[in-house]
């Protein structure tokens, strides 16, 4: 995958949640990219084309709560419940790609009360005015 792929998909992904994208870095090799949330919320994505690695971060509170990596092809979880360890069970080891990823994200902040079920529809209906 290219890095203006890896760009596109991440975009695609945060329209269905009417997020903005900011780049903050992207050099020939690598972008590193941000999706607001809320204040103290964001996602964090990650592709080195070179390295082949790919990260995905849940990020609060200047914290990572929950994350999805691939190191040279090999996936990893980094669970809510236990953010700094490395879950390589059948299901952590699972490729996402960024749409699935913040979808496991959404599910997992209205799971634990960070932001309201209704996030989604408010934030398009703010968008839209």
């Amino acid at each position: 995958m290219s890095l203006d792929g890896f760009a596109a998909e991440v975009e695609a992904a945060a329209q269905k949640y009417a997020l903005k994208i900011e780049i903050l870095a992207k050099t020939k090799n690598a972008i590193k990219i941000r999706l607001g949330i809320s204040e103290s919320i964001a996602v964090q994505c990650y592709f080195n084309q070179r390295s082949k690695t790919t990260n995905f971060v849940l990020i609060g509170w200047t914290r990572r709560l929950y994350g999805r990596d691939s190191v040279g092809g090999a996936w990893h979880r980094h669970s809510f419940e236990e953010p700094d360890t490395h879950d390589t069970s059948g299901d952590g080891s699972q490729p996402v790609t960024p749409e699935q990823f913040l979808d496991d994200v959404f599910e997992i902040l209205i799971m634990e009360n960070l932001i309201p079920p209704s996030f989604e529809k408010e934030k398009k209906t703010e968008d839209s005015l």
